[in-house]
């Protein structure tokens, strides 16, 4: 297996920087984000920075890891661990014949991208926080009326994707509450994905204006089989590289995976830990959030283990 280290710059005016593959090369012409293999006797960091420094003219001065993907060619296998470069010095510049472009991040989709960075625009159109609502009582308009203040408390506190999540409830049941839920992140500017089994949200997302479904991974040989509506984003409930392969298969845009840590909601399940948790993800081309025992101060050290995230109830909701 190949090491990889890769470095996202993106200026002010949110552009991305892109690079060409040089003629003669692995995928000529086909365009990446900057960076290169990691030596023996180097750290990613370290790496990216030489790699940079090589190609670019710029001497990195600060950067945070974003996440860490496996991709397999028929040729070879890479390992890329990717970095958001915060800090540089310099005007990035070919030094080695590459063909530059900065790229709005809408324009990444219709590039013909390298197909191992593929899942790094995926990342890039991903919060590195994923909230998940816990569920309202079913039948108790009063406990649905605070449900709803909080789900309010809680858009206004500027997160981008919302999971709504309600086991127990019936069909109709559900289907109104995501009616007024797609409502009020329609107005707050969040993304929506409504959990359930495909057949059935699907068509709910497309009739909403949600942004997609998440699925529990019981469900995943019944998504592989539908037909999936242009443009709708699907997460995937894991916890077993076993299942983040299976996700992988049926072509899901994200996954979380967990419990990390030990949770009430997860008591019979055995945590993974973060060396467990950083282990399964080197194995999957997608980006994974990192789910169970987890807040916001957890950030930090999902990212060191090469998640895109993280994802949870009681860490992210207003109560």
């Amino acid at each position: 297996m190949i090491k990889v280290a890769v470095g996202i710059l993106q200026r002010d005016d949110g552009r991305i920087l892109l690079m060409q593959r040089l003629p003669g090369s692995f995928r000529e012409g086909q365009w990446e984000f900057p960076g290169g293999k990691i030596e023996a006797d180097e750290n990613s960091l370290d790496a990216l920075a030489r790699e940079l420094r090589e190609e670019l003219g710029i001497e990195v001065s600060g950067a945070r890891r974003r996440i860490t993907l496996h991709h397999a060619y028929p040729e070879k296998t890479v390992l890329l661990v990717v970095w958001q470069v915060t800090q540089f010095t310099g005007q990035p510049r070919s030094i080695e014949g590459h063909e530059l472009c900065w790229a709005e991040p809408a324009e990444l989709r219709r590039i013909e991208m390298l197909e191992a960075d593929r899942p790094i625009v995926t990342s890039l159109e991903l919060p590195d926080t994923y909230v998940i609502t816990p569920s309202p009582t079913v039948g108790d308009e009063n406990a649905l009326a605070h449900w709803l203040d909080q789900l309010e408390q809680t858009l206004d506190q500027g997160i981008s994707l919302l999971q709504l999540r309600c086991p127990g409830w019936s069909a109709s049941g559900f289907d109104r509450l995501a009616k007024t839920v797609a409502r009020r992140c329609e107005a707050s500017g969040t993304r929506l994905l409504l959990n359930g089994a495909p057949e059935r949200v699907l068509p709910l997302c497309e009739q909403l204006g949600a942004a997609g479904c998440h699925v529990p991974a019981r469900f995943l040989e019944q998504l592989g089989s539908l037909r999936r509506p242009r443009g709708l984003v699907v997460g995937v409930s894991c916890h077993s590289g076993t299942e983040l392969a299976a996700a992988e298969r049926a072509n899901a845009n994200f996954c979380v995976l967990g419990p990390v840590l030990p949770t009430p909601s997860h008591s019979d399940r055995t945590p993974l830990g973060w060396p467990g948790f950083s282990t399964l993800v080197k194995e999957v081309s997608m980006p994974v959030f990192a789910l169970g025992g987890l807040a916001q101060n957890d950030l930090e050290t999902a990212w060191r283990h090469g998640a895109q995230g993280v994802a949870g109830i009681s860490g992210f909701w207003c109560r």
